[in-house]
């Protein structure tokens, strides 16, 4: 019995996902730095928070300033 395309798409998903669980993280800002962050990632990130959390952390591991 062959399996309809979106019930494979979907375990693959979810093999892909629990791969990917080690690496997530949440999480909560106060709302003075959640409006800092939204600014900082408009400024340089097209709105991307997820690439400006990315700038931020690598910065502050890897030393530099910003």
């Amino acid at each position: 019995m062959n399996m309809p395309e979106n019930d494979k798409y979907q375990r693959y998903q979810s093999r892909a996902d629990e791969k990917r669980r080690a690496q997530h993280f949440q999480v909560r800002l106060d709302k003075q730095l959640a409006e800092q962050l939204q600014h900082y990632a408009q400024q340089r990130h097209q709105g991307v928070i997820n690439a400006a959390l990315q700038t931020i952390i690598l910065k502050f591991f890897n030393g530099k300033n910003a």
